[in-house]
């Protein structure tokens, strides 16, 4: 007699939700997220429509956790915050790790096309939050060039853009001569932060050498007249 057919074994709630957000990447990955569907995951994962809802409530409640859980710019922002660091050594290594992770990240590189591609209630919510969490970050940058002539956040916001639209087109073409398909166009690109992170840090350096420049002469009794045309000659 033939034996009985093996069955499955019970997956535990955390295995189930594992499976859903697996094969939800995979869709993902695959399709995009403008074709994803809760069918699509639950067939892929092998469970009930009501065994989704169970672990993650309705569609959109389930995207806001997805994108949270693969967003990389919430956990380095947020591990920026709570280490209250807003140093050029930091800049760098955000600029440096958005690059990085975005490139390899493609759930990341599929969810900022469907946000350009698709205005919706999840794509609205998904830039809105990261925006939100980001931004405590860019007014303690803000605060460390209040003295000096650095606009960081509109600076901030070429790079970031810059990064974004470099990746988002590598399929179709190099730009400006560069491809960060392959380590070459990377490393041109690593070449870059750092070039403008120097000339975005060094401002803050100048102000402090013009500052006691500045108030050496006013000890001396120069007129401000003449304090202004030496600092002037100084960045000249």
């Amino acid at each position: 007699m033939d034996n009985p057919k093996t069955r499955r074994p019970r997956r535990t709630n955390k295995d189930l939700r594992n499976d859903i957000l697996n094969a939800a990447s995979e869709v993902i990955k695959n399709e995009g997220f403008a074709k994803s569907s809760l069918m699509r995951i639950v067939n892929l994962a092998k469970v009930e429509s009501t065994v989704f809802h169970r672990h993650f409530g309705d569609w959109e409640e389930f995207m806001d956790i997805y994108t949270r859980k693969y967003d990389y710019w919430f956990s380095d922002v947020i591990d920026s915050i709570e280490k209250n660091q807003c140093t050029e050594k930091e800049f760098r290594s955000i600029m440096h790790g958005l690059f990085d992770d975005l490139n390899s990240n493609i759930i990341m590189q599929e969810l900022l096309k469907w946000e350009i591609c698709d205005e919706n209630t999840i794509t609205k919510r998904t830039a809105q939050m990261r925006e939100f969490n980001t931004m405590p970050l860019v007014r303690r940058f803000q605060r460390v060039f209040a003295e000096s002539d650095v606009k960081i956040g509109s600076l901030s916001a070429l790079l970031i853009g810059g990064v974004y639209y470099l990746i988002l087109h590598k399929k179709l073409s190099p730009f400006s001569g560069i491809d960060v398909n392959n380590r070459d166009g990377q490393e041109e690109i690593h070449y870059a932060i750092d070039f403008f992170t120097d000339v975005i840090f060094n401002r803050i350096k100048e102000r402090g050498i013009e500052d006691r420049i500045a108030k050496r002469l006013r000890l001396n009794g120069v007129s401000e007249d003449i304090i202004k045309d030496s600092v002037y000659l100084c960045n000249n």
